[in-house]
């Protein structure tokens, strides 16, 4: 299966935010996917900037530790302060055997990882928004509910690390992994806003999960935000 990128600016966006980065080494897969906030100053080259480092760490991991992987990313949180104190994302990772078909999954914010078989589709994440919080009153109006779905409860910034959320587990053959901005998991596929008339950025990047993936990267974006390589 090819490989594939989607990436595009919403109607409502300046500029388009969304970045991602992908890494081939043997039989390892290494991927990235960083969606900036736009009231951000420098929310587009937050999302490169970030996209490109976590990757680099994924890659200087050993087998994934998943304690090695939170210390380089508290160190890179720490860096961010120097240049984009202002600015927030969210994002998710994966780092992906293909000989065995075991993944690890790293997210923080509203950015989601899932699996696809044929038609269905199956969200491995759920996004860190107040919407998903336990315990709150009941829900005044739709504009409540909007409002909830896009208050992040966890994000990546410059003044606090705040931890993704880590799991690991082993997928079935046939499947394709998923990582998706809200853009397009929640306004395109959930609302069902046709992708023409998308308010936000939305991007999603698609992966086959046996083999090595054949070529490069299939990328249907408006813009260079995916930093593709390959190490033999």
């Amino acid at each position: 299966m090819q490989a594939s990128w989607f990436s595009r600016q919403g109607g409502e966006r300046e500029r388009n935010s969304d970045a991602a980065a992908v890494i081939q080494r043997e039989h390892t897969l290494l991927a990235v996917l960083v969606d900036g906030a736009e009231k951000s100053p420098n929310g587009v080259e937050l999302a490169r900037h970030w996209a490109n480092v976590s990757a680099q760490a994924l890659l200087q991991t050993p087998n994934g530790a998943s304690s090695e992987m939170m210390k380089r990313l508290r160190e890179e949180q720490q860096r961010l302060r120097h240049t984009f104190l202002h600015d927030i994302a969210s994002y998710c990772m994966m780092a992906l055997d293909l000989k065995t078909r075991e993944v690890q999954l790293w997210h923080c914010g509203d950015c989601l990882v899932g699996v696809q078989h044929g038609e269905e589709i199956r969200w491995l994440t759920a996004p860190h928004t107040l919407a998903m919080q336990p315990g709150l009153s009941p829900l005044s109006s739709n504009d409540e509910h909007l409002a909830r779905q896009q208050r992040l409860t966890r994000c990546l910034n410059a003044r606090r690390f705040s931890a993704p959320d880590h799991c690991m587990l082993t997928l079935s053959p046939g499947q394709t992994l998923l990582l998706a901005t809200d853009g397009y998991w929640q306004e395109h596929m959930e609302a069902g806003t046709p992708i023409l008339r998308l308010c936000d950025d939305a991007s999603l990047l698609s992966l086959p999960t046996e083999g090595r993936l054949h070529g490069y990267i299939s990328q249907h974006s408006d813009t260079d935000n995916l930093n593709e390589q390959i190490h033999k």
